[in-house]
């Protein structure tokens, strides 16, 4: 097959989930079919793609507007866009480029990565075409509101509508929007009418993950993931306030340390106590991962798929989760990771990984559950099932996966 990716951001260096999945996507298939890929230019790293050169047949990289230029259509477009980073994206050289390459027949199908890349999408082309998301946006959104001071949720609530109007939109213009768990796309096409949807699981570098155990830290527990997101800052909340404490009381040797980047004030305000390190941006959580005894991901909003689980279980780490956690993930309790979401049963979980009762049978099954399930060949796959349905003529969604 012939695969065009269009891609607002330049997938590497992967500093972002959507990246991650565009680079290793790339990666796989371009063993089986040829690949080209249409991205902006990083303006800090523009010759910086790593082995993408060695994986794609063409790269298109579009230079970015003029920054007066996406500051006005940010402005102008503020009751508009739903999100500041569709109208940041916006860019008249880039719709001129992939209507171009569309256009001249060369591609079997086009892969648009992320929700700012609809906008690219030639309303004239009628081609297959797949519009790859991590999640609902709008449904995102609107599970994360009380998660928002009250007098923002007015905002969120505007937001809200707007992404649903975006989404009516633009969905029906694909043959498939992908999502990384399956009740996601069900809900989506619950709540865009006409949209055709399915999933393509998430999954995880396994090659050099595993650590030995003789290098595991006594007592410590990590928690991975971007420290601004407010589904993050939420569940570093509910844990340091009610469950870390039941845990220090049943083992004095434990401690947090609280991994990603950009930690706001309610997160950096927990480092005030000393079992707790909150660490900042890091190079390479697995570091981490590596070291710890425990993983834990205390998360409360139930969508999308939690990959710092997916990362921790490659790394033989057991994982101590929320059913919200465990929501696009689809592990057996007890078999390849513990699940509670009571605080006295989460930290029981937690006392017991730490005094190494089960650990090494948590960390092998864990281990497995990732390889069987979130390979990154597995999830390649699973898109290539959905270009071929769509190449043949037929929307595809769950209901024919």
């Amino acid at each position: 097959m012939r695969i065009l990716f269009v891609s607002p951001a330049a997938p590497h260096p992967p500093r972002i989930g959507s990246a991650v999945i565009t680079l290793n996507q790339i990666r796989v298939l371009s063993a089986r079919h040829t690949i080209d890929l249409i991205s902006f230019k990083d303006r800090a790293e523009s010759s910086d793609l790593g082995e993408l050169p060695c994986w794609c047949n063409k790269i298109l990289l579009v230079t970015r507007p003029a920054r007066w230029r996406v500051v006005l259509s940010m402005v102008s477009r503020v009751f508009v866009d739903p999100l500041r980073e569709i109208s940041r994206a916006r860019c008249s050289e880039m719709s001129r480029v992939v209507a171009e390459r569309l256009a001249g027949g060369y591609y079997d199908i086009a892969l648009f990565q992320t929700i700012q890349a609809a906008q690219f999408r030639p309303d004239s082309y009628s081609g297959p075409t797949v519009w790859s998301l991590e999640d609902p946006p709008a449904l995102k959104t609107e599970k994360m509101l009380s998660m928002f001071p009250w007098y923002c949720r007015p905002l969120y609530r505007q937001r809200i509508r707007q992404l649903r109007r975006y989404d009516e939109r633009h969905a029906k213009k694909f043959g498939c929007v992908t999502f990384v768990n399956r009740e996601d796309a069900k809900d989506y096409m619950n709540a865009v009418p006409g949209a055709s949807a399915d999933f393509v699981p998430h999954g995880v570098d396994q090659e050099s993950a595993y650590s030995p155990n003789f290098n595991r830290r006594k007592g410590m527990i990590v928690m991975t993931g971007n420290m601004y997101h407010p589904p993050n800052v939420d569940a570093v909340e509910f844990f340091c306030r009610d469950i870390f404490p039941l845990i220090c009381q049943r083992d004095p040797s434990a401690n947090l340390w609280l991994v990603g980047a950009n930690p706001v004030a309610t997160v950096r305000k927990w480092a005030r106590d000393p079992r707790i390190k909150v660490t900042g941006f890091v190079p390479g959580v697995r570091t981490y991962l590596r070291e710890a005894m425990v993983s834990v991901c205390p998360v409360r909003l139930r969508i999308g798929a939690q990959t710092k689980i997916l990362e921790a279980l490659a790394c033989g780490t057991p994982v101590v989760t929320t059913s919200a956690g465990n929501y696009g993930i689809g592990a057996v309790a007890g078999q390849h990771l513990y699940v509670a979401d009571d605080p006295r049963e989460f930290a029981d979980r937690v006392v017991s990984l730490l005094s190494a009762e089960e650990w090494n049978e948590l960390s092998q099954n864990g281990q497995r559950f990732v390889r069987d399930n979130f390979s990154w060949e597995n999830s390649s796959a699973k898109l290539e099932q959905i270009v071929e349905r769509l190449m043949n003529g037929k929307r595809t969604n769950l209901s024919s996966a």
